[in-house]
């Protein structure tokens, strides 16, 4: 047993000497990049895929080919501080987990508590999460005026619960700081969101006024009558509609008035059915028009009295009815 481990142990220990060799000693690469700007391509392709250690060995690697050029030098540093900074997010994540656990831990065990008071165990396991979880407070300020700049999100969530933890009055300090700054940040934010909007509300809208001014030319009216309605919504005061609506308005409102004395003429010579088709197609032209719906309601209510009449005389429908 103890040869097996004795073994085992030199194993390990030939294992880890060679991955130190290999970490310390780069190999030269058996394709090596045509330069640097190539070298540096590649390794921030593995960097993009998580894979940060290979991306700086593989431009350790490229030394060997370019020597101590300064160019590479630098993407070797630029590498390096780029690890270190989204190491640090990882490190922080982390710590915002942990903490926001720790966090809903202890306020259910003070839901406990209360609902326990007398309960010792209950008490001594509040007690102590709650000193572990206070602990965190120096670190969690640190996340947050780290990352306020660069990961406000993250800042965020670390800002969150150190504000909810006891703090002295230099971290109190510190923390009102980084809330001006998340506040001037999300103000930014908010005030480029507007822009954007605007910006896409407004090049909506030309897109809408060509396809109005299309419908013009093309005599469809009602087309262009919803479509300018549809740019009212995006620009309220754009003056331009007004002229294009009233417009189309005075060549489709003959159009909806002789459709209008065709559908009475029709109505008065008891065709009621095409009175009702007439004044249907009008209301296309007009949606909602309270007088074509009248017409329209009235024509359809003495059909519909004489369609009972018409089967009463039939003897399929009953005199009470």
């Amino acid at each position: 047993m103890k040869l097996w481990l004795i073994l085992a142990s030199g194993l390990l220990l030939a294992a880890c000497a060679d991955i130190s060799e290999r970490l310390q000693s780069p190999r030269p690469l058996v394709k090596p990049p045509a330069s640097v700007s190539e070298a540096e391509a590649i390794a921030r392709d593995l960097a993009r895929r998580g894979r940060w250690s290979e991306g700086q060995r593989y431009l350790d690697a490229a030394a060997l080919s370019f020597g101590n050029d300064p160019a590479l030098v630098a993407a070797r540093e630029r590498l390096a501080e780029d690890w270190l900074a989204e190491e640090r997010i990882f490190e922080d994540r982390i710590l915002v987990g942990d903490a926001e656990n720790l966090r809903n831990k202890v306020q259910l065990l003070e839901k406990l508590s209360m609902a326990q008071p007398d309960d010792l165990v209950i008490t001594s396991r509040r007690i102590f999460w709650k000193e572990k979880l206070a602990g965190k407070v120096e670190p969690l300020t640190q996340c947050a005026e780290t990352h306020v700049m660069t990961t406000p999100q993250l800042a965020k969530r670390c800002f969150e619960i150190a504000s909810w933890l006891p703090a002295d009055a230099g971290i109190e300090a510190r923390l009102t700081k980084v809330d001006e700054e998340l506040r001037t940040i999300e103000s930014v934010a908010a005030e480029r969101r507007r822009a954007k909007e605007a910006r896409e509300r407004q090049a909506r809208s030309r897109v809408l006024m060509d396809n109005a001014k299309a419908a013009i030319d093309a005599h469809d009216y009602r087309q262009a009558l919803d479509t300018l309605d549809e740019v009212s919504k995006l620009q309220p005061n754009n003056a331009e509609v007004a002229g294009l609506r009233e417009e189309a308005l005075s060549m489709i409102s003959p159009q909806i008035e002789a459709l209008i004395k065709l559908g009475d003429h029709l109505y008065l010579d008891e065709q009621l059915e095409a009175a009702v088709a007439t004044w249907q197609a009008a209301l296309t032209l007009k949606p909602q028009d309270e007088d074509i719906v009248a017409r329209i309601e009235r024509a359809k209510t003495v059909l519909s009295k004489l369609e009972t009449l018409r089967r009463r005389q039939n003897g399929s429908v009953p005199p009470g009815e």
